[in-house]
């Protein structure tokens, strides 16, 4: 009987959080076809695109971007609250209760200047939603068809080369944790290469990409393993544009 309970509740659980995780991937897909956006034209063409992150700015004044990874199922806007850094952490667009949340920027990075790192959270979710999907990129394979990410902000796109994917830990209160997100702007080049090495230290893979002072770096931060404390992270440096390809 205990065990019949025990099997019951678990599969309550289950079916509840995958059916939160659906549900709030269709929220994120309404918004994803406003009538002024995503489906409409080139969705290369960022005069198209600007038209739609206006609507969505209209509807949600903490919305600072949207998010996509090439060839993955990463595909989200981007919220800001620096005066409540973890709003978004249970929240949806709507601002309602949602265990995927929303993905966030950092509360001390500016956005449209841009700040050296802009660093994007993000929940991994099971069932794939949120940045579900990110561990993949530590296999090597994988990444080599899905380096590339881009970043729109309201008033301009950003491509991005993916040159680290790597595994840390937090909040452990030793010396040697690496406090990437403390990190907004570099006090100078000696900040960086520190920022960087520590980055190295951790990569999953080396993907020979190299990184220079004064390249604009995305990072972008979720759970990993059981442990609370297990983060994982990517690490993009900015490219033109054209350097990047279609999406």
């Amino acid at each position: 009987i205990v065990c019949a309970i025990v099997f019951a509740v678990s599969a309550y659980v289950i079916i509840d959080y995958l059916s939160k995780g659906h549900g709030a991937e269709q929220d994120v897909a309404e918004l994803r076809h406003l009538p002024t956006g995503h489906a409409e034209g080139d969705p290369d063409t960022y005069a198209n695109a600007s038209e739609r992150y206006r609507a969505l700015f209209e509807r949600n004044g903490d919305f600072v971007g949207w998010l996509r990874v090439r060839g993955m199922d990463i595909d989200y806007p981007v919220t800001q609250t620096p005066d409540d850094p973890e709003y978004y952490l249970h929240r949806n667009f709507e601002r309602e209760y949602s265990r995927a949340g929303t993905l966030f920027a950092s509360a001390i990075d500016d956005i449209t200047k841009p700040s050296d790192v802009t660093i994007i959270y993000g929940h991994k979710m099971k069932n794939g939603s949120m940045f579900g999907t990110l561990s993949k990129l530590s296999d090597p394979d994988f990444y080599d068809e899905h380096r590339y990410l881009r970043f729109d902000t309201l008033s301009e796109r950003r491509s991005y080369l993916i040159f680290a994917v790597c595994k840390t830990s937090v909040n452990t209160g030793e010396a040697s944790e690496y406090r990437y997100y403390d990190y907004a702007d570099f006090a100078d080049e000696a900040d960086f290469d520190g920022f960087i090495d520590e980055a190295r230290r951790r990569q999953t893979f080396d993907a020979g990409v190299p990184v220079s002072y004064g390249d604009e770096i995305i990072l972008l931060s979720t759970c990993e393993g059981e442990d609370d404390s297990g983060r994982l992270i990517v690490l993009g440096k900015r490219i033109p544009n054209e350097d990047a390809p279609k999406y």
